[in-house]
């Protein structure tokens, strides 16, 4: 929970902030305000090399855009149940040299302990043959945008190609597509779009941002992969 905090604290400070600006700043001190960034990553090591059971990572930049500000936040969250904590895949190595090996070879020795009793592994017997691997990117902007949220879509280029029709003009809040991925054992994979704009804020967030424009677009892939069972 705390890696959550600062985040937190900062789009807060950063709403703050424009409220406590607006009708002050002009387009010129907008255009030379310094870019902010953030990042942060936590993981916990798998049993099997080269693949962690669970990790987070985040990353968050900010900079200025036209007279106002834009944001820009990616974030990935993988569980490799499938590859790591199958009773069956192998363990990597620990290295005592290495900080964090005592632990997660405890947490890893925890989990595969209770994976043994055979009325815990029936039930997560469904969850230990995938890996689950969650992508969102989110733009918002508090500049005026000619195309409002169509010019925050991310990688627009790439989902064209994809074959994903996006939408024009104001277009639906949501889109959802969904699919098989390629392989010799088919997984699952979703995509879903959130475009919004000041007048779909609740009436106190948007109060915060006083007369200033508002746009966001939110791009989320979820792909789940099984994994073949070892012998």
């Amino acid at each position: 929970m705390k890696p959550r905090m600062p985040i937190l604290n900062r789009l807060q400070n950063r709403l703050k902030r424009l409220r406590a600006e607006h009708g002050a700043a002009s387009s010129t001190q907008a255009a030379s305000s310094p870019s902010e960034s953030f990042a942060f990553a936590a993981e916990i090591p798998g049993g099997s090399a080269g693949k962690p059971l669970w990790r987070l990572a985040i990353e968050m930049q900010t900079q200025p855009q036209g007279e106002g500000e834009q944001l820009h936040m990616r974030v990935h969250w993988q569980a490799n149940l499938g590859s790591s904590l199958s009773l069956e895949a192998p363990r990597a190595p620990t290295h005592a040299s290495k900080s964090g090996s005592a632990l997660a070879e405890r947490v890893g020795g925890w989990l595969r302990t209770g994976l043994s009793r055979p009325l815990v592994r029936r039930l997560a017997e469904p969850l230990l043959r995938h890996d689950f691997n969650t992508w969102m990117e989110l733009r918002a902007s508090s500049a005026d945008l000619a195309d409002g949220t169509q010019a925050l879509l991310p990688e627009r280029e790439r989902l064209q190609a994809l074959g994903v029709e996006l939408p024009q003009g104001d277009g639906p809040l949501a889109q959802t597509w969904a699919g098989a991925t390629p392989g010799p054992q088919p997984g699952f994979a979703q995509l879903s779009l959130l475009r919004l704009d000041k007048r779909h804020l609740p009436p106190a967030l948007a109060a915060l941002l006083g007369t200033r424009p508002f746009q966001l677009a939110a791009a989320i892939v979820n792909v789940i992969e099984p994994q073949t069972k070892r012998p």
